[in-house]
């Protein structure tokens, strides 16, 4: 199959590139003008230009999987919500156009979303037919959906993937746990220990879009996470369990922290000590404001129409994924 990316230099990016094409399909990334210069059609309002440089790539394309946008994970100024959200809408409107000018348009464009368009800490098991939030990452999310649409049929299928929380040993939420296993042996949480965390290891997110791809899924809309989501205190000591040395070559020095961490930690298990520290919902507010609904999420999602058309997930417990990403340091 031709397969084109867009984000395909991000932290899924990336990886869906090389495992597509070890499936042996070519792959192409769809490009972004590099200055607003360059393109014949601005965007002024941002510095990033969202209309693409090389869409002749698109025509004939088996599937298009539209990956890019904004990092979310950057403070929320205002302006920088508004790049979140118009990267999203305009980026993937100006996408449907590309394709919609082909000669011979792509056969299907799979789009990511977020689980941010669901509400957060409500106790029922969240399903894709599940109402939207009114948090600012819901309203980012229906936006984003919306744009894929046309007032008129497309001639091109269409399908989403809410994507949870992403576990990668580059992914910020596995570095943090580094972080704190480094410090104390032990890893704390955010809020609350009990916060459900619908999470999903980039191995499985990736199948994921291949597996829409190669349709052997239905196309529609899919939550991108795991079965079994976790709570934050089962992440954390799960994290103890496997935990991750990935270290840049000029913090080499922190090995022998690690090993007093190791140290640490075996002592804490060893005397059954089943504290861990909580860092308040209110200090995160004050720190990150707005942006703390990403470390603060309590959502559990469902993947019953994954499982139901027989996807099957590599790693789909928590303690499964991290023993992967222990033993695979690049991932």
């Amino acid at each position: 199959m031709k397969v084109i990316l867009t984000g395909g230099s991000g932290l899924i990016g990336e990886t869906l590139s090389h495992l597509l094409e070890d499936n042996g399909h070519v792959v192409l990334h769809l490009r972004r003008w590099y200055s607003n210069k360059q393109s014949v059609k601005k965007d002024l309002t941002s510095k990033k230009n969202i209309f693409w440089s090389n869409p002749e790539i698109l025509e004939g394309a088996d599937a298009v999987i539209h990956l890019a946008g904004a990092n979310v994970a950057k403070p929320w100024t205002e302006s920088y919500k508004r790049e979140i959200l118009r990267s999203r809408t305009e980026g993937t409107s100006a996408l449907i156009d590309a394709c919609m000018a082909c000669n011979q348009p792509p056969k299907q464009i799979i789009s990511a979303s977020g689980i941010g368009y669901y509400p957060e800490s409500l106790s029922i098991e969240l399903n894709e037919d599940h109402t939207m939030g009114d948090a600012f990452l819901a309203q980012v999310c229906v936006a984003w959906e919306n744009s894929l649409q046309r007032p008129f049929p497309l001639p091109f299928q269409v399908s989403i993937v809410r994507t949870g929380l992403v576990l990668s040993n580059k992914s910020k939420i596995v570095q943090a746990a580094q972080s704190q296993f480094l410090l104390s042996g032990m890893v704390g949480s955010v809020g609350s220990h009990e916060n459900q965390w619908s999470w999903i290891h980039i191995h499985d997110l990736c199948n994921l879009y291949i597996a829409l791809a190669e349709q052997k899924l239905l196309s529609g809309i899919y939550n991108g996470v795991s079965p079994n989501p976790c709570t934050q205190g089962e992440f954390g000591k799960a994290y103890e369990m496997h935990a991750i040395l990935q270290l840049p070559w000029y913090l080499s020095g922190l090995k022998l922290q690690w090993w007093v961490a190791k140290g640490l930690n075996r002592l804490i298990r060893t005397l059954n000590i089943q504290q861990r520290p909580i860092v308040p919902a209110w200090v995160m507010r004050l720190a990150w404001g707005e942006r703390a609904a990403i470390a603060l999420t309590n959502q559990k999602v469902s993947t019953n129409k994954t499982l139901d058309q027989g996807f099957c997930y590599q790693y789909p417990t928590i303690e499964k994924a991290l023993q992967h990403l222990q033993a695979h340091p690049k991932v």
